[in-house]
C-alpha cells in the first residue's frame, strides 16, 4: 500500500485461475498506475497455489496482498484494513469480492464500487451467490456492468461501462491460425468451434484454454484441433492468431476481442452480449445473429482479397484505440471513484 492510502484505489478479487475478471483488474490496475494514481490488488483468499494473476502483477510491479487464508476471516480482516487506512475507493470484481466489499462498506462507510462482469445464469450454490449480489446492488455506491445484458439482470440503477485494455504495448499479429481463446465451459461453447472444424476439415484450428469440459471436448473433437490448454504467456499466442472465432452462448464485452482487435487479429462473432457495440459487421470484424450464418460465411471470410482484409484489421484497431483504451475509460472510472454520489447513505462511524 502507499504511503498515502487516502488517495489508493484498492482492487479487491478472489481469484485462482485466470479469465476474463482476472484480465479486466490486471488492466485497471495497469491504468491507474499509468495514470499515476496508487493502487493495491487485494485478493479475497490465499488458497497456498499462486493464482496467475498475482505472477502477473508483480511482473508490471503492481502491489498485492491476501485478506485471509480462511474465507470466514476476509470480511474482518478488510474491515480493519479499510479503518486503518481509509482508501479512497475499493472496486470489487466477481460475486465473492463484491458481497465482502459490500459488507465492508455497511460497517465502515468506504466509498465501494462493484463491477458485474458475468452475463450467464449461474447453476447451484453459485446461482444463490449471484442473487445476493445482484439483489444487493443498492448497497454499493456505484454499481458498474459491461454489457446491457448483464445490467437488465440487476434490479438497481447501474452504470455501463466499457470494458478496456492497455493498447500502449501491443504488437500487430502476424500469424493465421484460427483460434478459439477463453474458459472451456458451456457458455462459452467451444462445441461451437469444433463443429465449425468439422465443417472445414482442410484447415486447422487452435484451442486456448482449458476448463471443466476439455475431455468431453477432446474427445469430440476432429483431427484438425489442436487443444493447447492453459497459457501464461498470451502475447506469444496472440503473435500466432489470424481470426479469433467468438461463439459463446453468454457474453459481456470479452476482453479477448478486445486484446484481438488491438492486435489487428479478424475477429468473427455471434451478436452476444455487447459485441455487437463493438464489432461493426464487414467493418471492423463479423457478427451474426446464429451460429449458422456463422459457419456459412467463413468461408467466404477467408478467401477475402488481402487489401479488404487489412482495411478490416485497421479499422479493428482503430475501434479499441478510440473507444476501449486504458486512455479512453480511466478517465471515466476516475471521475465515478471521485464522485460524491452514493446509492445508499452509509457513513463512516466516527
Amino acid at each position: 500500500m502507499s504511503n498515502n492510502s487516502r488517495s489508493e484505489i484498492w482492487l479487491i478479487i478472489d481469484s485462482l485461475t485466470f479469465g476474463g475478471i482476472e484480465s479486466y483488474v490486471l488492466e485497471l490496475a495497469k491504468g491507474l498506475k499509468s495514470h499515476q494514481i496508487p493502487v493495491f490488488v487485494w485478493l479475497v483468499r490465499d488458497y497456498r497455489a499462486s493464482p496467475p494473476l498475482c505472477e502477473l502483477l508483480e511482473k508490471h510491479n503492481i502491489d498485492y496482498g491476501f485478506l485471509s487464508q480462511r474465507s470466514f476471516a476476509s470480511l474482518p480482516t478488510l474491515i480493519y484494513k479499510i479503518q486503518k487506512y481509509r482508501p479512497l475507493a475499493i472496486h470489487a470484481h466477481g460475486y465473492k469480492a463484491s458481497l465482502l466489499a459490500k459488507m465492508a462498506r455497511m460497517l465502515t462507510g468506504c466509498r465501494q464500487i462493484s463491477t458485474y462482469h458475468a452475463g450467464e445464469t449461474a447453476e447451484g450454490v453459485l446461482r444463490i451467490y449471484d442473487g445476493l449480489d445482484r439483489y444487493s446492488a443498492f448497497i454499493s455506491s456505484a454499481s458498474l456492468t459491461v454489457s446491457n445484458q448483464i445490467q437488465a439482470r440487476i434490479p438497481f440503477s447501474t452504470q455501463y461501462l466499457n470494458n478496456f485494455i492497455d493498447t500502449t504495448q501491443v504488437s500487430e499479429s502476424s500469424g493465421n491460425q484460427i483460434a478459439f481463446v477463453g474458459r472451456l465451459s458451456k457458455e462459452k461453447a467451444a462445441d461451437r468451434f469444433l463443429q465449425l472444424a468439422q465443417k472445414h476439415p482442410t484447415k486447422n484450428f487452435d484451442i486456448y484454454g482449458t476448463g471443466n469440459e476439455e475431455r468431453t471436448l477432446k474427445q469430440a473433437a476432429s483431427d484438425n484441433v489442436t487443444f493447447h490448454g492453459h497459457q501464461t504467456n498470451m502475447n506469444q499466442v496472440w503473435e500466432s492468431v489470424g481470426f479469433l472465432i467468438i461463439c459463446s452462448r453468454f457474453e459481456g464485452l470479452p476482453m479477448t476481442a478486445l486484446e484481438a482487435m488491438a492486435r489487428g487479429i479478424i475477429v468473427i462473432s455471434l451478436d452476444i452480449g455487447n459485441l455487437s457495440k463493438l464489432i461493426s459487421h464487414q467493418k471492423n470484424g463479423f457478427i451474426y445473429d446464429n451460429f449458422e450464418q456463422l459457419c456459412r460465411d467463413f468461408s467466404t471470410i477467408q478467401t477475402l482479397p488481402h487489401h479488404q482484409l487489412i482495411e478490416i484489421k485497421r479499422s479493428a484497431q482503430q475501434t479499441i484505440q478510440d473507444d476501449f483504451s486504458q486512455q479512453a475509460l480511466i478517465p471515466q472510472l476516475l471521475k465515478i471513484y471521485h464522485s460524491n454520489s452514493v446509492q445508499s447513505d452509509y457513513q463512516f462511524d466516527k
